[in-house]
């Protein structure tokens, strides 16, 4: 019995979900439901209990401060996403990428860095892998500015959600993981409201949306979700995606600026605005930096699909952001369009969810309460332990 409340207990504390209810649940079960003969170990529940409610309490405000740090990520895109889009009446993609990638580099290097600080040589195993994630993130990190320029910021988040949905396609061909009919049914919904907020139906009208930009923005997406794959895939072996980044950037970067050449020895500087370098600056520290260190941050600490279904607030930020500066505005079908993707990107989201390590915990820690259950009551036919089916006891198993 004591070791079935401290496990139950302990799952109350330790709540992957953040639910400070855990800890105050469980003393209100062992209490409730003890002996009149189990005074001691009713008191003892009652006693770690206290430790459980704050250290949940501690577990709550550290989960907003999560959540909280993702929206500012997805409100750092959505920036760099509006003011990068005025640069470019000044800047050239090729240039504004080549500028943005030379000043983000130093931050990737000193992460890559730490991260392979007490590692062993890199090895041809590794090295085989950086050249072809080079092309997929070099090419989503320009099309990026390139989609930015011919169709505007807007158009670009619309196109984001669909990032996710394109890794588990491009991973399930590659049989790095299943395919569902939930992510099937995800995969058809994003496609549909993909093809709604685009208005990709408009590439048969002269004056409408055109092949070629309906073209460069998927292919942006579907890039980075190819590096994506390619990361997951090579980190399996070489655990370091940061210096993948690092090094995948930096062949990227090399390409890049050998592209923008022309357009630098064309370039006067003078007649470039402050603004214009200030976007700059920001999409080279804000996004490369910053946002995607506080990404990783968070993402270490909430459920792994969590930044999947956030990607719709970087369309929302974007929309906002977009109507006040650059006068963008959006129709009632591309919203429409936008709603759907976001539920496409839910079924994915919970497939993959499904098939995480949070799911297997949660499916073994309820099998632990019913294996449990199942010894007291073998023990005594007047076993005195919660049942399984209570709904106290339901409340504090993730």
């Amino acid at each position: 019995d004591a070791d079935y409340y401290a496990s139950a207990r302990a799952r109350g504390a330790e709540d992957a979900d953040g639910d400070s209810d855990g800890g105050v649940v469980i003393v209100e079960v062992v209490a409730g439901d003890a002996g009149a003969g189990d005074e001691g170990k009713s008191a003892a529940a009652v006693r770690g209990g206290g430790g459980a409610v704050q250290k949940n309490k501690a577990h709550r405000d550290g989960h907003v401060l999560n959540h909280a740090t993702l929206w500012v990520v997805q409100l750092i895109f959505a920036v760099m996403h509006v003011f990068s889009n005025r640069a470019l009446a000044h800047l050239t993609p090729t240039v504004f990428c080549a500028f943005r990638l030379a000043i983000g580099m130093p931050f990737l290097a000193v992460n890559a860095r730490r991260e392979r600080r007490d590692a062993p040589a890199m090895t041809r195993g590794m090295l085989v892998w950086v050249f072809p994630m080079a092309c997929a993130i070099g090419c989503a990190y320009l099309m990026v500015f390139v989609c930015n320029k011919r169709s505007g910021a807007s158009l670009v988040a619309f196109v984001q959600p669909v990032m996710p949905v394109s890794t588990a396609v491009f991973s399930a061909v590659l049989g790095l993981e299943p395919f569902t009919r939930l992510k099937a049914y995800g995969v058809f919904t994003v496609f549909v409201g993909t093809v709604v907020a685009l208005r990709a139906y408009e590439i048969f009208e002269n004056h409408g949306t055109s092949a070629v930009d309906v073209l460069l923005l998927l292919t942006q997406t579907n890039s980075y979700a190819a590096y994506v794959v390619m990361l997951s895939r090579a980190t399996k072996d070489h655990p370091y995606p940061l210096t993948f980044l690092f090094l995948a950037t930096f062949l990227a970067e090399i390409a890049i600026f050998a592209i923008a050449i022309p357009s630098l020895i064309k370039l006067d500087i003078t007649a470039v605005p402050a603004s214009a370098w200030g976007a700059v600056i920001f999409a080279g520290v804000g996004s490369s930096a910053v946002a995607h260190s506080l990404n990783s941050w968070a993402i270490a600490r909430v459920k792994s699909v969590l930044p999947t279904v956030y990607s719709g607030l970087q369309v929302i930020f974007t929309i906002i952001l977009a109507a006040i500066f650059l006068n963008e505005t959006v129709g009632w079908d591309q919203g429409l369009g936008i709603f759907v993707t976001m539920i496409g990107v839910s079924f994915v989201a919970r497939a993959k969810y499904d098939e995480s390590h949070d799911a297997r915990a949660s499916s073994h820690a309820v099998n632990a309460v019913n294996a449990a259950d199942d010894d007291d009551d073998d023990e005594t036919a007047t076993s005195h332990a919660p049942s399984h089916r209570d709904p106290a006891l339901r409340a504090i198993t993730p």
